[in-house]
């Protein structure tokens, strides 16, 4: 179990120093908890601040944070914003590397040896990791509680804590979702032991039960919930033992104990926000769903939670390859089978015995599992499977008990326990070194390096300012079809210390002059920003050029390249001869072809699973003052009586605003109520673009509106992911 806690330790710290400072979930606004108490010396208020920092759960892992960091000097106002990625979150779902960086991190700032306001983040999140390790040893306590003459059946009881990757990685973070598992697993322990002391009820466990429910309530708000699992196990005692009366005074003993305790904390929210939660306050400033209408959109998103349950990284946009979430659900499958062993085996004497025990821990995983689902009802926040945490180490306990019984069918029980535990904990080891190395490292990693002599494709030498030299470049693809993506490889050298961050652009124009496609990142996919370059540096930018989906085919178009100041300039281009090549380096020629469909730049875009986009046409792309656009769609329903639609198609600047609309029925006066399921119709919506639209490219946008409800259809991906409120075409010109 020692050697557990230390591997445990070591992953743990392995991801603090992985993960740069506040891109875990809530990092920053935890972090700014811990420093209001350290540096003013008091509690946030909601609303008050001038800047969020989770003031509304209870202070315990904050008081022992700021404690511990409150020496240090961090320069910093608790307030202190860091500058953000305007690019993170690209294709979020996706697993890879390209822009998960929600913040953008100098090396001046974070870099080894910390100081300052990172010193006391990493000290922050070492805390963290203490309390990560306390639950991991309680989850061992728990299985050894139950099964005392089986020790190394308790230590592989802790695996799916222990090297839980998601459990790991919060563990080297800031939040307080892991005192939270640490109080839970503190609670679940008593309330076994409690069922198995054969003296009963008293005074002493009504002392015990009243500290461990105020732990749990100072450390995270819905572990309210746990007073479920303490009253069971007080119940079926008292029934047990005929002990109704100390039933009654343990009970009265835990109600004064916890309003000792944590009182203070529930008369303060009720003087601050007018209720002793505060969590009304806290709907208000985050918003809240209405459960009556929210149910299936609930259940919907239950697959997420589960997946951000074991490795969802960030804020859910590093996820782990899918065969991950599969494999662990068909393990979680195949421990739940196995308790139907002992009674195929008809050797269902152990399970008898422990029967009370278990139960406890079922009752603790569905007690939190209600938890996880309210709040999927009222919160748009809601699919994270760290809300689940407090039953993490009794569900651990109940995965590891049912997968025991198959190693009891081949090896003598201690045999069978010794491996059992180093198969399961070796392999969750590896999963966990895999997702942190394979997965997390990467997504904030700088680009990678090529030496000076290295010989490079289609070597160019192109200077850009005093600042980057392009040595050479490949592009990946001649040719692409709309939805495809060209991979793009440039080979920089810095040859001067940029004054500041530059964007670098990659853009596919048209022979119009239309941009189809086009990219915007700080270098190195957001990792590498050139405030961080120094002269001498060498790197290659790897990016993914992915066309729209609704780009106009056939086309022919050129990619090019360059860099700009934000908002500002771009950086002027000369060849090795002292050239002037512009401000934009073109790379390559080309060709768009058409996706294979029966209509002009077939689509597939799903809106709710009522109607589809199959294509779309325009009457021209380029336009004079007065011009009409005339936007051809091709609609096809997907049920019979999909219901009736407006089709909102609207010109849009680049700043985003709306310059433009028309709303139409979507079929004209063919009623779409009235179609069967697969059936196509084609319509044809007029906009008159007057005068008043400034030369220039705007981008047409279709929304489709429910007539009944008025409401906006979301498009969804193949995969049931949301996507958007409304789809965007290809661009049209106005000369």
């Amino acid at each position: 179990m020692a050697l557990v806690l230390v591997v445990f330790l070591a992953l743990a710290l392995a991801a603090s120093v992985i993960n740069p400072l506040h891109e875990a979930t809530d990092e920053l606004r935890h972090y700014r908890f811990v420093r209001t108490i350290a540096q003013e010396h008091t509690l946030p208020v909601q609303g008050a601040m001038g800047c969020s920092a989770q003031g509304h759960h209870p202070p315990l892992f904050y008081a022992v944070a700021a404690v511990a960091t409150g020496w240090i000097n961090t320069g910093q106002e608790v307030c202190y914003d860091p500058p953000h990625n305007p690019f993170w979150a690209y294709r979020y779902w996706e697993v890879g590397h390209d822009n998960k960086n929600q913040y953008l991190h100098y090396t001046a700032v974070e870099g080894f040896p910390w100081h300052g306001a990172a010193l006391a983040a990493h000290l922050t999140r070492l805390v963290n990791s203490l309390f990560g390790a306390l639950t991991v040893w309680l989850t061992y306590l728990i299985g050894l509680a139950i099964w005392p003459k089986r020790p190394f059946l308790a230590v592989a009881g802790t695996a799916f804590v222990a090297f839980n990757p998601m459990f790991v990685y919060m563990s080297g973070a800031i939040n307080n979702d892991v005192v939270a598992a640490m109080s839970g697993a503190a609670v679940t322990l008593a309330c076994v032991r409690l069922v198995q002391d054969e003296r009963g009820l008293s005074l002493r466990w009504g002392l015990i039960m009243g500290a461990l429910f105020s732990l749990a309530l100072m450390s995270k708000f819905n572990l309210a919930a746990i007073a479920g699992l303490i009253g069971a196990a007080m119940t079926w005692v008292a029934w047990r033992k005929k002990q109704w009366a100390e039933w009654l005074k343990a009970g009265l003993v835990i109600v004064a104990v916890t309003a000792v305790l944590t009182g203070w904390w529930f008369v303060r929210n009720q003087i601050l926000y007018g209720e002793p939660t505060g969590v009304e306050e806290l709907t208000q400033l985050w918003g809240v769903r209405d459960p009556s209408e929210s149910f299936w959109l609930a259940v919907s998103e239950l697959d997420y939670a589960w997946t951000s349950l074991w490795g969802r990284f960030g804020y859910g946009q590093i996820p782990l390859p899918n065969a991950m979430y599969v494999g662990l659900a068909g393990l979680a499958a195949l421990a739940l089978a196995g308790y139907v062993v002992p009674f195929v085996r008809r050797q269902t004497a152990e399970l008898k015995a422990t029967a009370v025990p278990l139960l406890l821990l079922l009752l603790n995983v569905l007690l939190f599992f209600g938890v996880l689902f309210n709040y999927l009802l009222i919160s748009p926040a809601g699919p994270m499977g760290r809300f689940f945490f407090p039953a993490l180490p009794a569900l651990s306990v109940l995965l590891t008990y049912g997968l025991s019984q198959y190693a009891a069918l081949v090896k003598r029980p201690f045999a069978a326990d010794v491996w059992l535990a180093g198969i399961l904990q070796g392999g969750l080891i590896l999963m966990t070194v895999i997702a942190l190395g394979g997965y997390l490292r990467p997504a904030y990693a700088r680009p990678p390096s090529f030496a000076a002599n290295a010989p490079l494709p289609n070597p160019v030498n192109a200077q850009f300012d005093t600042l980057v030299n392009l040595r050479g470049y490949e592009v990946g693809q001649t040719a692409v079809t709309p939805g495809g993506a060209i991979d793009v490889e440039l080979y920089w050298e810095v040859t001067g210390k940029p004054p500041g961050d530059y964007l670098l652009f990659v853009h596919l124009i048209d022979e119009n002059g239309l941009i189809i496609a086009q990219r915007d990142t700080h270098p190195g996919l957001g990792n590498f920003p050139a405030s961080n370059w120094e002269p001498g540096d060498r790197f290659v930018e790897s990016i993914q050029l992915v066309v729209p989906e609704t780009a106009y085919t056939p086309n022919e178009a050129t990619l090019s390249i360059g860099y700009y100041a934000p908002g500002s300039y771009r950086l002027g281009i000369t060849a090795p001869e002292g050239t002037g090549l512009g401000d934009a380096l073109p790379l390559a020629t080309i060709q768009l072809t058409p996706l294979p469909g029966d209509y002009p730049n077939a689509q597939n875009e799903n809106f709710n699973g009522r109607v589809r986009l199959r294509g779309y046409d325009y009457n021209k792309r380029i336009f004079a003052p007065d011009d009409v656009l005339a936007v051809t769609m091709y609609w096809e329903a997907l049920q019979d009586n999909p219901g009736d639609f407006l089709v909102r198609v609207s010109v849009v600047d680049d700043s985003g605003k709306e310059v433009a609309f028309q709303e139409s029925p979507l079929g004209g006066e063919t009623a779409v109520s009235e179609w069967p399921s697969g059936a196509v119709i084609e319509s044809t919506y007029l906009m008159d673009l007057g005068q008043h639209l400034a030369p220039g490219f705007y981008t047409v946008q279709i929304a489709l509106i429910d007539v009944v409800s008025d409401k906006v259809q979301t498009i969804v991906g193949e995969d049931g992911h949301q996507i958007d409120d409304h789809l965007s075409l290809s661009r049209i010109g106005m000369q």
